[in-house]
């Protein structure tokens, strides 16, 4: 297993540990594909979807939290993590980005981003410092350290966003959900766009249709909130109110 893995397999540990419930929703995106066709300078589904979820959080800042052991954190800041396949040291591995006040930045913006952490020089993971330390830790030893580390509000801030977006459309243009297992108080993973079947003024007409699932810290967050901002996300995806 290569240590920079183990940062992974401890986060997964973590979200173990998190009360998680599901919302898997489909939303029509027929006026935001007639948009993106068209839209200059290009913008990309994820950094559509991206933008999207940054407004709808910054609508709902009671999503926008994370638990630092027996306190709330609160964030007054939107940044959101997404999910980045690059390669580094001549493989294929998932990065994660932080895209800073994405409900302040355009969807265009947020894309070339995107690209650039893609596309751009390979960023060296191998640890330094205290984290290298801490990984060479035995895994319980480690997961330990973390989790009472991440007691400290000014560390747990520092663990990254508590919101974010991972995408399986990204690898499959196939229609279907996933059900992360994920660290953040917030996750909306995006499959493909399809064309389905939906009743639309008591006729059954194809709709490009975009499944998400939206994964909520149940120990944060209840239902009629959750419930609110998922009402806000599916306004704002199928208004493209974000690309203006």
């Amino acid at each position: 297993m290569p240590r920079e893995r183990r940062a992974v397999l401890d986060r997964l540990a973590g979200a173990r540990r998190r009360f998680q419930v599901h919302a898997l929703v489909e939303l029509d995106v027929g006026e935001a594909a007639s948009r993106l066709a068209v839209v200059d300078p290009h913008v990309s589904w994820t950094g559509f979807v991206i933008a999207s979820l940054a407004r709808a959080v910054a609508q709902h800042p009671d999503v926008n939290v994370r638990r630092a052991g027996g306190r709330i954190l609160a964030f007054d800041h939107v940044d959101i993590g997404a999910t980045v396949e690059r390669q580094w040291a001549g493989r294929a591995m998932l990065d994660i980005v932080t895209v800073r006040d994405a409900d302040r930045k355009a969807p265009a913006e947020i894309t070339e981003l995107l690209h650039a952490v893609k596309t751009g020089p390979g960023v060296d993971h191998r640890p330094r410092g205290a984290m290298r330390a801490v990984l060479a830790l035995p895994g319980p030893l480690r997961r330990t350290a973390i989790r009472i580390a991440g007691t400290v509000p000014g560390v747990a801030a520092a663990f990254g966003p508590a919101v974010g977006v991972t995408s399986i459309g990204m690898f499959s243009r196939s229609w279907g959900w996933a059900v992360p297992l994920a660290p953040l108080t917030v996750i909306a993973t995006v499959g493909g766009v399809a064309d389905r079947a939906v009743v639309r003024d008591g006729r059954v007409v194809a709709r490009p249709m975009l499944p998400v699932t939206l994964s909520f810290d149940h120990a944060l967050i209840d239902g009629a909130p959750a419930s609110r901002f998922t009402e806000t996300l599916r306004r704002t995806i199928e208004e493209a109110s974000v690309l203006g």
